[in-house]
């Protein structure tokens, strides 16, 4: 009788967590929390991530900085709720965890927090905002990547469409603003001017400083039609660059698309991702590739 009584126990149970469970609903994803971007401090000790939450309530959606130690379970919110945050970097040194933020209704810039306490320091104040960030290996520098700024004109202006790509998920309609690549000391005591070291008709993005802090790679599709393509290539620009960009190294000449430099210790090797088969453009698998930074 025990045991039929255990049986009988355990099969309402199962019953009872059976009445329990229900159809997936489209409000349930607004639910899950989304956790990306990690980034391990230079001493191992913790790994700075974001997360992002969203609001059916409210259409909309808030991305914020965490922090969690690698030796237990701590856990430390890093930046405040009301205004997104995303691109954690720690500053080579570990002092530093900088990332992405617009506030006060300002343009994006790059923000850092001292591990040490205290509210966060911005690094940049460029007029159109930065889209992304990388520190120097002594951390005394960043290398940016900023928009083109926009045309005065008090009077709205129609859309001219004379680009192949003209629209962009996520963009909207493009223009011939493209990104280039700044360099821009973060000393504090003073602000800094952000000092432009690329140029031309083509989008560069994805910096990568050389160990001696001499150098950056960089991608770009620089071809007579980069609307046309996916080729785009790694490229090195002097850090301390005087003519915007008019003398340039390119690293890599496969004519698919070539992309995330990271320079070898020794900075004579840049590895990155390559595309052997251009043809399949999004669908194309990325190889692994280590390619000489002088170029050849």
């Amino acid at each position: 009788m025990p045991g039929l009584l255990a049986i009988v126990s355990a099969l309402a149970a199962i019953s009872a967590g059976a009445q329990e469970t229900r159809l997936l609903e489209p409000e349930d994803l607004f639910e899950i929390k989304a956790v990306g971007s990690p980034e391990i401090s230079p001493d191992g000790a913790w790994v700075a991530y974001t997360v992002r939450t969203t609001s059916l309530e409210d259409d909309s959606s808030e991305t914020r900085i965490w922090m969690a130690s690698t030796a237990d379970d701590t856990v430390l919110p890093m930046s405040g709720p009301g205004s997104s945050a995303s691109s954690p970097q720690w500053s080579p040194d570990g002092r530093f965890l900088s990332f992405l933020a617009s506030r006060n209704e300002g343009p994006t810039q790059v923000w850092a927090l001292d591990r040490r306490g205290g509210e966060a320091r911005q690094l940049t104040h460029v007029e159109q905002g930065v889209n992304d960030f990388a520190w120097s290996p002594d951390a005394s520098r960043l290398a940016l990547v900023v928009r083109d700024p926009e045309e005065d004109d008090d009077e709205p202006r129609p859309w001219v469409i004379d680009r192949l790509q003209f629209k962009r998920d996520y963009a909207g309609y493009l223009d011939r603003r493209r990104t280039h690549l700044y360099v821009q000391d973060v000393a504090p005591g003073e602000e800094h001017e952000a000092v432009q070291i690329t140029s031309g008709d083509y989008d560069d993005s994805q910096p990568a400083w050389s160990p001696d802090g001499r150098l950056i790679a960089f991608v770009s599709n620089r071809t007579e039609e980069p609307d046309a393509n996916s080729n785009s290539d790694i490229w090195v620009v002097a850090a301390d660059n005087p003519d915007a960009g008019a003398t340039l190294l390119q690293v890599t000449t496969n004519p698919g698309s070539d992309y995330s430099p990271a320079w070898s210790p020794d900075g004579s090797q840049i590895a990155h991702v390559t595309v052997t088969e251009p043809d399949l453009i999004w669908y194309a698998t990325g190889h692994l590739a280590v390619s000489p930074a002088a170029g050849g």
